[in-house]
């Protein structure tokens, strides 16, 4: 079974900036298409029917469900990432997803043991925790809904259905759904809602127990009647499956379990991630894996990522049914999860790309080309949280704030590993160190009184080891170093220029010391038993370096800095024996020996800092980012020895410091775009296109950018050239 159609004559090449390259299926809204954005990725494209087109009502319907398809979060669903829903006609297009649908599968390979079962419906049932919790509820979710892959099963199609109803083309008194799954309120007219899809839900796992629905089969009259006045029959469903699906088919509302009850129920947390199980019955996994997750038939385009879409609506007529497997990279893992909002379930997978030396074939050898391959990308995986802030990735774990609580997600397939939510207010301020994750919570919205606290995770785990309460608000780090914690705090109800440096131990959280400092800026920066800062006096005409005993917190050294800094520091990075200071306006970089005195000083132009004020250390080189108050950004590359500069590059506006790794500069700027530079020279073998005019944060290790794709979830993907 092909995953797509060839296109017909009738069929558009082109919708939006999409290139259209196959035929994926068709439903009642209209017909979805392989299509492939300017960079390469694919995506599914859905483009809605002519005669719903010119009706206005479902062009109003279809908007807000486009909306609230977007809102949706959590794992097993899907996400919208483009749509036009004024366009000509409306269309919006999803990621995509290789394998076949629950409906496909249970009528090739009859029904399913208990514990496949048991694996669907607590899947399904978070999958609907996301819905709910955007506000939306599925209202069609049924078999043929539902597709399969190897790490979990996806729910596809929630909330853009809703745009047809009670449009002049819906039958009058008809109710929007499925017959045999659609819920007594539902048939009643009365009011739907989270309930409603528990209903649909227990029918769901009847039909994966049996094979048939729970109300037989028949004419939609007869099937909604049975529905509404009948109880359902589960003859054929697992004795330890039978009782939570009758719960679920309760004619009332209010006597159906709740979704997180289910995922309890029916869950086995002992079994692992679907990822690491058999959860699906072997004759379907070897379906998917023989005809869903190769990628040789998909449109040849080289080093280009596949994306694959979810079936469309209940197919009109016969056609290529697409999947749900999740495509694997080789050498990892893959279990990704997914979230988001969006008609059809996706997951990139890798288009392999083909490189031919011409030994033994005849051909020519291939001419290397003079300018380098621009980059692209190859989308691993994607999460269905956007991280707010630019992650932190350590040790193959990815940290970051996901709405107020503190996630690690697995780096290699996106799975979540541990979340940490017992704060009141957003973890800021991560940092990672010795099997540690220490970050500050400020825990109200005001600044008066005990408003922040530090704390200090188990990085494996998440298990908190110790929190600490400065009682005020932290306003740099927490920063590591030699088994001591460092940060600054200030009370606002106090002098404006008092602010505490507080050493705490890494290991216990008891207090070492704490020193107040007056005027003090720039942050800390510990080295060698040592915390330096810099500070101005109460006058602001004379600037100091400071420097403290990391035992005792007592002064050892203090160095006038005049002539060095054009106004204040606010920036200090100690690296390789030197102190760098970076002046808050007109960009004069310094050099300083641990003794204070001066080694050099670079005027870099540069008009303001924030947001990138702190300079890489790196290969001998110091790499810095910074921004014009009414212009772009650009990247700066200076000697750490004499101070001469050596390259700069344009790169938009900075939104923070650049990443630099495997003689790769890393810049992302406000309008979704990741710079790549060559460290050495500054030259760029091009950008590429993360997120459509929004901050993507983006963090890289190991040649893998991870970032907010503008549509509220967090990917991954692999850099090629």
């Amino acid at each position: 079974m092909s995953a797509y159609a060839p296109l017909e004559e009738s069929d558009p090449r082109s919708v939006g900036r999409y290139r259209i390259v196959g035929r994926l299926g068709q439903g009642g809204m209209g017909r979805v298409y392989l299509g492939r954005s300017p960079g390469g990725r694919a995506v599914a494209v859905k483009v809605v029917r002519d005669e719903l087109a010119e009706d206005a009502e479902f062009r109003r319907r279809f908007v807000r469900e486009v909306a609230a398809a977007r809102r949706v979060t959590g794992f097993f669903t899907a996400a919208v990432v483009d749509a036009d829903t004024g366009g000509d006609p409306p269309w919006l297009a999803t990621e995509y997803v290789p394998g076949m649908s629950l409906r496909a599968a249970v009528a090739e390979h009859g029904a399913w043991p208990e514990p496949s079962v048991r694996a669907l419906g607590a899947a399904l049932a978070e999958a609907l925790e996301g819905v709910h919790g955007a506000g939306v509820v599925h209202r069609d979710l049924k078999p043929a809904n539902v597709l399969l892959a190897p790490d979990g099963p996806r729910l596809i199609d929630f909330g853009i259905s809703l745009a047809t109803e009670g449009t002049r083309l819906t039958m009058t008194g008809a109710a929007l759904g499925t017959p045999g799954f659609m819920s007594p309120e539902q048939l009643r007219g009365a009011a739907v809602g989270p309930a409603s899809d528990v209903f649909a839900l227990g029918a769901v796992l009847a039909y994966a127990a049996t094979g048939d629905g729970p109300f037989g089969a028949g004419s939609a009259h007869g099937l909604n009647y049975r529905v509404v006045h009948e109880p359902p029959d589960l003859t054929g469903v697992p004795s330890g499956l039978a009782d939570v699906v009758a719960r679920c088919l309760a004619k009332e509302p209010g006597a159906r379990p709740a979704l997180p009850d289910l995922v309890a129920e029916l869950g086995a947390p002992e079994a692992g991630t679907l990822a690491e199980t058999a959860w699906l019955p072997e004759p379907v996994t070897a379906e998917l894996t023989r005809e869903y997750t190769a990628v040789a038939d998909a449109p040849a385009e080289p080093a280009a990522p596949t994306v694959v879409v979810a079936p469309p609506d209940e197919p009109d007529e016969p056609e290529p049914e697409p999947s749900g497997g999740g495509g694997r990279r080789p050498g990892r893992v893959r279990s990704a999860v997914l979230a988001g909002g969006g008609a059809v379930a996706v997951l990139v997978i890798a288009a392999a790309a083909v490189l031919v030396s011409g030994r033994g074939t005849g051909a020519e050898p291939a001419v290397p080309s003079e300018k380098p391959d621009p980059p692209v990308l190859r989308q691993l995986w994607s999460h269905g949280t956007d991280p707010g802030s630019r992650p932190v990735v350590a040790d193959g774990r990815l940290y970051f704030n996901a709405d107020g609580a503190l996630r690690a997600v697995d780096t290699g397939t996106g799975e979540r590993l541990w979340e940490y939510d017992r704060t009141t207010g957003n973890p800021i301020s991560i940092g990672v160190s010795d099997g540690r994750v220490y970050f500050e919570s400020i825990e109200t919205s005001s600044f008066d009184g005990d408003t922040s606290r530090v704390y200090a995770l188990d990085a494996g785990s998440g298990e908190r080891v110790w929190e600490y309460a400065p009682g005020h608000p932290v306003f740099d780090g927490p920063i590591e170093a030699d088994g001591t914690v460092y940060f600054t705090g200030r009370d606002f109800g106090g002098d404006d220029r008092e602010t505490t440096v507080h050493a705490v131990d890494a290991e216990t959280g008891g207090r070492k010391w704490t020193r107040p400092v007056a005027g003090l800026i720039g942050g800390l920066a510990p080295a060698d038993g040592t915390l330096y800062y810099s500070a101005t006096t109460a006058d602001g005409r004379a600037r100091h370096l400071h420097a403290l005993d990391a035992r005792t917190g007592k002064e050892s050294r203090k160095v006038r800095l005049e002539g060095d800094v054009s106004d204040r520091a606010v920036s200090l990075t100690v690296a390789n024996g030197v102190i760098y200071l970076l002046g808050e306006h007109g960009g004069v970089l310094s050099a300083r020996d641990l003794a204070g005195r001066l080694l050099w000083r670079h005027d870099t132009g540069i008009e303001s800092f924030e947001d990138v004020e702190t300079p890489v250390v790196s290969g001998g080189v110091l790499y810095l980012g910074g921004n014009g108050h009414n212009s772009g950004g650009e990247v700066v590359a200076v000697d750490a020895r004499t101070g001469g500069e050596l390259w700069r590059h344009d790169t938009g506006t900075l939104t923070a410091p650049p990443i630099v790794e495997d003689g790769t500069v890393y810049a992302g700027n406000d309008e979704g775009e990741l710079h790549l530079l060559d460290a050495r020279t500054g030259e760029s073998p091009g950008s590429l296109r993360l997120a459509d005019d929004s901050d993507a944060t983006p963090a890289v290790a190991d040649g893998v950018v991870y970032f907010d794709g503008g549509d509220g979830r967090l990917r991954a993907a692999e850099i090629t050239r």
